[in-house]
């Protein structure tokens, strides 16, 4: 094995700095070999890849743009909708030619012709949309994808090992980023996007949901972005300026409508955390670890968070931001196959998916976290 750190980030407590979004630490354990892979995140808003020397789990180059699906909307839910209306074949065109446009400018960068091995995570409407395959399932109740994944799929003019879905919307973007995060006994991954996906590991059990979260907090480039947008208002929570049912009393950076955009994001989320929790009989204080995925994630104060009601006041002291936890998860599948393989298909043997839409508690969970209370 070789040990290594592959750019910066909070995990192997070597890195200083933090990029956003290509941030990521690999190589915990490498099976060398000669050649050079990519492993890509495409996620919703951002897509970022990365070319990695396999011998010696270097990344010789990044690169980064933005979804250009954006077109259709910043959400998964309008990309849905805009697949349904005659849009499908538009947009895996758009994703298709923008990332096989991303793979030579990396190969170029480094005088490379040849891709090698491809790894590419992203969640379940991003890899239908990638694929063209039909939507109208990802729509209803109960949220299914219109099938499984194949292995690999021939992408880009190369062979490309696609991370399967866990659930209707918890894609092969969670699945990575939990091959991604340090293995605890007991531990929460949350993505903060706009579907916000989250997964509990419990000493070996894997409970997953999604919960639409909406743009909200990826909406605050004036204040900084999602963290600005989370500090400012638990600043205005703090000083009362905000009562606890959200009633803006005095001058405010958001409007009106932007607080009740923020509630509804944040009781979202943190309804979904309380589920998975009550489903596995778990009380927050029995949590090794939370672990924050994503640009938003790895920016986060958590007393903020907490302050405003989007995670339980006893979580904060197991916070961790862990960067771009899906693209480390497909750069460990390309750096150690056997061993990331190993770790998937035990993942994926041992998941249960709660469809929050459908459960019983959700309803009532969600207008109680509406509240500005811990």
């Amino acid at each position: 094995m070789i040990e290594g750190c592959i750019g910066n980030c909070l995990l192997c407590g070597k890195c200083k700095g933090f990029a956003i979004l290509d941030s990521f630490c690999a190589a915990r354990e490498i099976e060398p070999r000669e050649g050079t892979g990519i492993a890509i995140d495409v996620g919703t808003t951002t897509v970022v890849l990365a070319l990695l020397d396999l011998s010696a789990g270097e990344v010789l180059a990044r690169h980064s743009f933005m979804n250009p699906q954006r077109a259709y909307g910043p959400d998964v839910i309008s990309r849905i909708d805009a697949a349904n209306n005659g849009a499908l074949d538009d947009l895996r065109r758009m994703i298709a030619e923008s990332i096989a446009a991303g793979i030579d400018a990396l190969l170029a960068s480094c005088g490379l012709t040849h891709a090698g091995e491809i790894v590419l995570a992203g969640n379940t409407v991003m890899t239908h949309l990638l694929l063209g395959l039909p939507c109208q399932s990802l729509g209803v109740v109960p949220f299914k994808p219109v099938c499984r994944l194949e292995e690999r799929y021939n992408l880009f003019g190369s062979s490309v090992t696609l991370l399967p879905w866990l659930a209707g919307f918890v894609g092969g973007d969670i699945l990575a980023g939990l091959l991604y995060v340090p293995r605890k006994s007991r531990f929460l991954l949350i993505d903060l996007g706009t579907n916000g996906e989250m997964a509990l590991y419990d000493n070996g059990k894997l409970t997953v949901t999604a919960t639409a979260a909406g743009p909200a907090f990826e909406g605050g480039s004036q204040l900084g972005g999602a963290s600005g947008v989370i500090s400012a208002l638990a600043r205005l929570v703090r000083t009362g300026a905000i009562d606890e049912t959200g009633l803006l009393e005095g001058e405010s950076v958001f409007t009106q409508k932007e607080i009740r955009s923020l509630q509804l994001a944040k009781s979202a989320v943190r309804s979904g955390l309380e589920i998975l929790l009550d489903s596995a009989g778990l009380e927050t204080a029995s949590l090794d670890a939370v672990y924050l995925a994503g640009g938003i994630g790895q920016a986060l104060n958590a007393e903020d968070a907490a302050d405003i009601g989007l995670l339980p006041p006893k979580l904060t002291g197991r916070v961790s931001a862990v960067g771009n936890a899906s693209l480390g998860g497909a750069a460990r599948l390309l750096l150690s196959p056997a061993r990331a393989r190993q770790d998937m298909d035990a993942l994926l043997s041992a998941v249960t998916e709660i469809n929050l839409a459908e459960h019983p508690r959700f309803n009532d969970l969600f207008m109680e976290s509406m509240m500005f209370e811990g």
